[in-house]
């Protein structure tokens, strides 16, 4: 697996954009804090293996 941010565990997309979860917030001017927008295939050095999405069809047919 490529080591980019669309497969790190830091990686968070909510609807619109990705954002990386490796360090805190950054505060803003405004007084808001934010974390750095990136995109998918961004990569900056803190690569960290996402786990494996759940997949709740395996465990069924294991156990059937």
């Amino acid at each position: 697996m490529a080591e980019m941010c669309g497969n790190c565990k830091n990686f968070f997309e909510p609807r619109v954009g990705g954002v990386c979860r490796a360090h805190p917030p950054v505060a803003r001017a405004d007084g808001t804090a934010t974390w750095p927008a990136v995109s998918r295939s961004d990569w900056c050095g803190e690569y960290k293996v996402a786990p494996p999405p759940a997949n709740p069809g395996i465990r069924r047919l294991a156990t059937a």
